[in-house]
């Protein structure tokens, strides 16, 4: 009697990703946020990605490159610093002996960041005294378990001549120009160790980065999720593609506010990036078209008796122009501007800057005035723009900085006793003088006389929008002439502070 012996069924690879939520759940704690202190457990789009990222072959890691980008504030920070414990912890099932790494970013103040997430991590688990940060040598280094993680500056040169197990780079959607080398410098780092190359961020602005998203080789794991351009922002689907956690993470009550949010101040450019991961490009947009314009015109447009005023104010030099808006508490506009006498005509100003007859047309309107001189004369234009006020209180003038001092001159002159406020438009002071603008006039909310002088000022003018979606004025080209515009937006923002300011209420009490 023959005996049939049976091969024994393979048993099949255990899961090394579930095999971590496993871990992760029973030796780690949220550190931190509503959820502190309940057991580390690893969402699906997490989980996917892990997947990805610890496959294996039969000649070692299957991917060589992996890449996670979703939307913001979904615990990206978290997730991988739990990655870093595991990497680091003998007791994971995901342990490198002996790891060397390294935390690349955009700067060193982002590389930090995440290593006091692992930190913070390890100390709630009750680990802390497995790891720890040392600063020296600059940019310093992270400690977890028996893994050491130098921390880097952004620069690529730190990643020259290092041998590593893992090179993890944050926030690759906003590396710009050089730093984009430090990619490349990092996977070198990685060929003595058979090492590994971890991305992640949102899409931002960098080609490179979305290229590769878009784009990945067949060496390359790419878990992404983002908006489409078509889609519609203010849609719940749309919100879902992006924000993958099911609302786990990120409440979607949280995600309808910053819509709203958004949509108020006129400008959905930055909940886009951050909020549903669409690809940045750095671009350009008109302060708001003509027909928003042309509805402010009122052709009785008058200020009220004795009613206050804000001003906005930009200096200009011998070329540009130095102009005024003066916004009423009614809301009523009146724009002023002023070019030198010499070297040229207004006509030839016109001409050199491709706006034809404009300057004279403003000019006959009464809407522009020449001084004498070779640059606009403060005290001739004060004079006049006091005029054009009337009998009414100046609550401040809000002016640029450039020409600061003959500015602050003139005004004690002249006796004038303005509030000066001296500010920019640039990020460094924010864009709120942009989107009050834009408010007042979607909204319907301010009015004035047609101006020749204003409307080709916002024709010549761009809102350069940056990569957070801050906007700031920008010339559409290089002799473009947008001073009535920066005026526009200083008064605009002047006046919607003050109508949005508490007012103060009192109460007596008569004994």
């Amino acid at each position: 009697m023959a005996l049939l012996r049976l091969q024994k069924p393979k048993a099949k690879p255990s899961d090394p990703a579930l095999a971590f939520k496993a871990w992760l759940s029973d030796n780690f704690v949220i550190p931190s946020g509503i959820s502190r202190g309940r057991p580390f457990e690893i969402h699906d789009f997490q989980l996917e990605f892990l997947r990805g990222f610890l496959a294996r072959d039969d000649d070692g890691w299957l991917y060589r490159t992996s890449a996670l980008s979703v939307a913001r504030k979904l615990g990206k920070s978290t997730f991988l610093g739990a990655i870093l414990c595991g990497l680091g912890e003998k007791d994971s099932p995901i342990h490198v002996p002996e790891l060397a790494g390294a935390i690349a970013s955009v700067s060193a103040h982002h590389s930090q960041m995440l290593a006091q997430s692992v930190v913070g991590l390890m100390e709630a688990a009750g680990r802390g005294d497995r790891a720890c940060i040392k600063s020296r040598p600059v940019p310093g280094a992270l400690y977890v378990g028996n893994a050491e993680l130098f921390l880097t500056s952004g620069s690529a040169k730190q990643g020259h001549g290092r041998d590593l197990d893992l090179a993890l780079i944050d926030e690759c959607g906003l590396l710009g120009g050089r730093q984009q080398e430090l990619v490349g410098a990092y996977f070198d780092a990685l060929s003595a160790r058979d090492g590994r190359l971890l991305l992640t961020g949102t899409r931002g602005f960098s080609a490179d980065y979305n290229r590769l998203l878009d784009e990945p080789d067949e060496r390359t794991f790419v878990y992404v999720r983002s908006a489409d351009r078509q889609d519609d922002p203010a849609s719940p689907s749309t919100w879902d593609k992006a924000n993958p956690d099911g609302g786990k993470i990120k409440p979607r009550t949280f995600l309808r506010d910053a819509y709203l949010r958004a949509q108020s101040s006129g400008n959905l450019t930055e909940f886009q990036a951050w909020q549903l991961n669409q690809r940045f490009t750095p671009s350009k947009e008109l302060l708001f078209d003509y027909d928003t314009l042309r509805k402010a015109y009122r052709d009785d447009a008058q200020p009220l008796d004795g009613e206050p005023c804000w001003i906005g104010l930009d200096l200009g030099g011998s070329s540009s122009m130095t102009a005024a808006v003066i916004a009423y508490e009614s809301g009523l506009l009146k724009v002023l501007g002023a070019f030198p006498a010499e070297p040229m005509s207004l006509l030839e100003r016109g001409q050199r800057d491709g706006v034809g007859d404009l300057y004279e047309r403003a000019h006959a309107q009464g809407d522009l005035i020449l001084t004498e001189g070779r640059v606009s004369d403060l005290n001739t234009f004060l004079a006049e723009l006091v005029k054009r006020i009337g009998n009414h209180p100046v609550a401040s003038i809000s002016a640029d900085r450039f020409r600061r001092e003959e500015f602050l001159t003139a005004l004690a002159r002249a006796g004038i006793g303005w509030k000066p406020i001296l500010r920019g438009t640039g990020p460094k002071d924010g864009d709120q003088d942009v989107r009050a603008a834009r408010r007042l006039f979607m909204a319907g909310t301010v009015h004035l006389k047609r101006s020749i002088l204003l409307e080709g000022a916002i024709g010549e003018a761009d809102i350069k929008v940056s990569a957070t979606g801050a906007c700031q004025v920008d010339k559409s080209h290089r002799l473009a002439r947008v001073d009535p515009v920066s005026a526009l937006t200083l008064a605009c923002s002047a006046l919607l502070s003050a109508r949005e300011a508490v007012k103060p209420e009192y109460s007596v009490e008569v004994l």
